[in-house]
């Protein structure tokens, strides 16, 4: 019994080495297609053009592209519309943090009516199907300065944040409730206090965005002096619950208000 147990340890421990060899080999092989490298990983995603913005004058534009000077650095550039001159207008290195070494990944930006100031999207998160929750920074081109916005809210938690027509204000949502954050004083007012899970200001819930595409839920005034803003009440809204069989080793339930009619 001793001598049969002993080899059947050997043949699974061998067994276990070949599978683990062969997967190893596998995995480094660059000419074998695995799920991994198809669809987890970005190793086959088409290179992308922009986000471009018009600038003022109607005959440039800026774009973002790859950095020359700092590995996996993007930098703004600008482009003449007419005659295709290139300038790299912000380079990679201005968007380091101050402490930091590696510059800020540029996930969006808009610039102010101005032209003097950049809103800067970054480090963002998935909700529902996009991108649309994550940090935001404002660079001053004349005084080369950069100011992360929302100071003492959660991190990777604003949504939505756009200049106000003058450009000296920043308006964002948190967490359901909006915010508006005056850019010399950092002072930063709290426009709805009554957010929570059921009651959505400024933005909303999955339902809108699946069947409407609708995202972003506020808007400036033309002079700046108001913000219009939907509210979804889904307090009568019943959970529902459903189970996840493919994102993790187990299966796990996902609970979310679904409404039926």
């Amino acid at each position: 019994m001793k001598r049969r147990s002993a080899g059947f340890f050997i043949i699974s421990l061998a067994m276990a080495m070949f599978c683990s060899g062969l997967w190893c080999q596998e995995e480094s092989d660059p000419s074998l297609l695995t799920l991994d490298r198809i669809f987890v990983s970005r190793e086959f995603s088409p290179a992308r053009f922009g986000p471009a913005r018009w600038m003022r004058d109607g005959r440039s534009y800026t774009t973002v592209e790859d950095s020359a000077a700092i590995k996996d650095g993007r930098e703004i550039v600008l482009y003449s519309a007419e005659t295709g001159k290139r300038e790299v207008l912000i380079p990679a290195a201005r968007l380091i943090p101050s402490g930091e070494t590696k510059p800020l990944p540029i996930d969006n930006y808009e610039w102010s009516a101005d032209g003097k100031r950049m809103l800067l999207f970054t480090n963002s998160q998935r909700v529902w199907r996009q991108n649309t929750r994550g940090d935001f920074w404002v660079l001053d081109l004349s005084a080369g300065t950069m100011q992360k916005l929302g100071a003492g809210l959660s991190p990777q938690s604003l949504m939505f944040a756009k200049f106000s027509p003058q450009g000296d204000r920043v308006a964002y949502v948190s967490r359901n409730n909006l915010y508006c954050e005056d850019l010399a004083s950092s002072q930063i007012i709290m426009l709805t206090k009554d957010g929570s899970e059921t009651l959505i200001n400024g933005t909303f819930d999955w339902v809108y965005e699946e069947e409407f595409g609708l995202r972003d839920g506020f808007r400036w005034s033309p002079d700046g002096a108001a913000i219009a803003f939907w509210q979804l009440d889904c307090s009568a809204v019943k959970n529902f619950h459903l189970i996840n069989n493919t994102a993790d080793l187990y299966p796990r339930i996902i609970t979310f208000r679904y409404p039926k009619v």
